[in-house]
């Protein structure tokens, strides 16, 4: 089932060439030189077919590669209905707004490739959705009255009423399955929770004995309102 987003864009943001890293809890006194740190990344496979999956179930705006930059991201995002990041996030458990997600470099911008949490404090997002389809991205410094410093919060802050978020290091290719089977579930009209257990549960039918540890289709949960994202004419309704 192929559902138009003909008004609404959504943001999909695939990292697949070059080198890139599985998020680690890092601190950014040790990494202050980004450069270093790009070059120590390795890549992840399975993001573009992640991608390529989501776009033969929604329409929208997809983003690979080169294109996948910070400034597209900044310039895309605040008219997208649903926003979906493939890539990785470098988690800062001592200054967690310098937490981040890593884009492709674009040479010549005043932007560095790193969106940082902070900086998703100074955006307005519109999205009914944001999946965050990286590493620990709902992990982060336990805050007094604040609760956990994430970059799930940061887009919580930014205006999104809906964030799926990762609580560990997540597999590459499983987050691939899950994620298509998430939004397969979103297209038949589910509740966003009900898609993310739908999809947990369709992995776990072809999941072997190791695959079928917890480590690799438990990860993620939704945080917010979950409603189903209702459509109508082909037009995208927000129940935000």
């Amino acid at each position: 089932m192929n559902i138009k987003l003909s008004i609404i864009l959504s943001f999909f943001a695939c990292l697949f060439c070059g080198t890139f890293v599985k998020a680690q809890p890092v601190s950014f006194a040790e990494n202050a030189n980004l450069d270093s740190l790009r070059s120590s990344l390795i890549k992840l496979p399975w993001t573009e077919k992640e991608v390529t999956d989501i776009s033969n179930i929604f329409s929208g705006r997809f983003y690979l590669r080169d294109k996948a930059t910070e400034t597209t991201f900044k310039e895309i995002a605040p008219d997208a209905n649903i926003i979906h990041l493939a890539t990785h996030a470098i988690i800062d458990d001592e200054q967690p707004l310098y937490s981040k997600f890593v884009f492709t470099k674009e040479e010549g911008s005043n932007d560095d490739g790193f969106l940082n949490t902070y900086e998703l404090y100074n955006m307005q997002l519109n999205a009914n959705l944001a999946v965050l389809s990286a590493c620990n991205t709902g992990s982060g410094k336990l805050s007094r009255g604040e609760g956990i410093m994430s970059l799930a919060r940061g887009f919580m802050y930014s205006g999104c009423p809906s964030v799926i978020t990762s609580l560990w290091s997540v597999d590459d290719k499983s987050t691939a399955v899950i994620m298509k089977h998430f939004y397969e579930g979103l297209a038949k009209g589910l509740s966003k929770d009900e898609a993310l257990r739908a999809s947990k549960l369709s992995y776990l039918k072809n999941a072997d004995e190791i695959k079928s540890n917890p480590f690799y289709w438990a990860g993620f949960i939704l945080i917010g309102n979950p409603d189903a994202i209702y459509l109508k004419q082909g037009e995208p309704e927000s129940s935000k």
